[in-house]
């Protein structure tokens, strides 16, 4: 069985508004970590939605 990943409506609300304001077709949820370029400082963490474009931003849904 997959892990599931639950959404409440206040996540969807600023997945939608994200949506909106990147303007990408699809989006990917995942729970995970990114660190900043040197590797030392966590830029995200937790329950993260981004798209495939490296042009675009990382929401972090808590």
């Amino acid at each position: 069985m997959t892990e599931k990943i639950v959404l409440t409506s206040g996540q969807i609300q600023s997945l939608h508004e994200f949506a909106q304001e990147e303007g990408q077709t699809s989006y990917t949820i995942g729970i995970g970590t990114i660190h900043d370029l040197d590797g030392d400082e966590i830029v995200y963490q937790g329950m993260l939605a981004y798209s495939g474009s490296e042009d675009h931003g990382v929401l972090q849904l808590e």
